[in-house]
């Protein structure tokens, strides 16, 4: 499922992974295959006061009679625990009573990730009690991403040190052979790339370095169609929290 839309509002996955008695409890998106559960990621109005980004998760086709646990993942951390004891209840509510008082449903909880880098991922996941099911849903509270008319390209960090990007994009005309271009240090990387039947960019990791001071940097995609630049920081100013 693709998620680049500039101002994105919810992203969601259905990654939901059987799993054995012997298995480490490891979450990791990655090692989930798609089932029932379909976590869903809703951005919220931005807080008057804080002005900090914040989303409601909603989940559907959680199993009866299974107890689950919320967990979320910072960027630069794994995942911890967040709350537990949830169960689908009679009236279809996902409610948890391990909150100390009022049965607090899922879907009125405020998830905030709180400052966060330009382009990093947040991850949310909801595993069952005995480890059986895990979905995972991730957002990117600030999206690196421009546009062209119908095409669009998203930079994903995914370097804790700033140096390593993933790009995707969406729109462009399907079969088109495009020219990505990544220019930074003075340095110039092209590479040409068929866009899918489902009009996507298939995704490029950049990989960045550089001697001097210089981190600034520019990705660009060239298409028959339309052309979309991306300006963006890289290094230490990659990773710097707002």
């Amino acid at each position: 499922m693709f998620f680049l839309l500039v101002g994105l509002a919810l992203f969601s996955l259905l990654c939901v992974s059987p799993v054995s008695a012997h298995d480490p409890f490891v979450l990791d998106a990655r090692r989930a295959a798609p089932g029932s559960i379909q976590l869903e990621l809703e951005e919220l109005p931005l807080a008057k006061v804080s002005n900090t980004k914040s989303y409601r998760l909603n989940a559907l086709g959680v199993p009866r009679h299974v107890v689950f646990g919320l967990f979320t993942k910072d960027f630069s951390h794994s995942f911890h625990e967040l709350a537990s004891g949830f169960q689908l209840d009679e009236s279809d509510s996902i409610i948890s009573a391990n909150s100390g008082g009022m049965p607090q449903r899922l879907d009125q909880i405020t998830l905030q990730p709180g400052p966060y880098p330009r382009g990093a991922a947040w991850e949310v996941a909801f595993v069952s009690a005995d480890r059986a099911f895990r979905a995972f849903a991730k957002v990117i509270p600030h999206p690196i991403s421009a546009r062209d008319g119908n095409c669009t390209v998203l930079l994903e960090l995914v370097s804790q040190r700033g140096d390593r990007f993933i790009a995707t994009g969406a729109g462009f005309v399907p079969g088109d052979d495009v020219t990505t271009e990544s220019r930074y240090s003075g340095r110039v990387i092209q590479k040409r790339q068929r866009i899918s039947a489902d009009r996507l960019l298939p995704p490029d990791l950049i990989t960045l370095g550089a001697r001097d001071n210089d981190r600034s940097a520019r990705y660009t995609v060239k298409g028959s169609s339309c052309e979309v630049a991306v300006d963006y920081k890289w290094g230490e100013a990659a990773v710097v929290r707002r």
